[in-house]
């Protein structure tokens, strides 16, 4: 049962749904921030990079988002980092003529 004064008291079933919610941060020991950035360090092997159209009809490599998704999981593990879209731009289209802009 609750105490009194408890409604007061943020719980995860009584959060504010309007306050902003801060992720959860792990601290890592010496090892583990060794082994880490040994791993990030790392350049990816040419099977990692993809490749699309680019102007002038070069290529243009990029990192695919599911390749991405799967090293994240390998270095950090399943749910041991996040991510977030913070911005969006388009740098190319196709016309339906086959021509990029």
């Amino acid at each position: 049962m609750p105490g009194i004064g408890d409604q007061h008291n943020a719980t995860a079933t009584t959060r504010n749904p309007f306050e902003e919610v801060k992720p959860q941060v792990n601290e890592y020991t010496a090892q583990e921030i060794a082994t880490l950035s040994s791993r990030l360090e790392k350049q990816l092997g040419p099977e990692y990079i993809s490749t699309r159209p680019g102007a002038s009809g070069q290529r243009v490599p990029y990192l695919a988002a599911d390749k991405a998704i799967n090293l994240a999981n390998e270095v950090f593990g399943f749910n041991g980092w996040s991510s977030c879209i913070k911005e969006i731009q388009i740098d190319f289209a196709s016309t339906g003529n086959k021509l990029w802009i």
